[in-house]
């Protein structure tokens, strides 16, 4: 899989992990798999709190502003 696959497969945009490396204006492959292994995946996380949130609703507020 190319990068660009796994920051798809991740729910990530496109070029996502492809920023500015060691005075480069692009990123090599290796430091991108290890951005992109060392992530959660997006789509993963927003079902997970979607759960989260249908079985433990948000506090209700006590007044006050934070």
């Amino acid at each position: 899989m190319t990068p660009l696959e796994c920051e798809r497969l991740q729910g990530f945009r496109d070029g996502y992990t492809d920023v500015p490396y060691r005075k480069r204006n692009w990123t090599p492959d290796g430091p991108r798999y290890k951005a992109l292994g060392n992530s959660m995946a997006v789509n993963a996380m927003e079902w997970l709190g979607q759960r989260i949130e249908y079985v433990r609703p948000p506090p209700e507020s006590k007044g006050g502003n934070l």
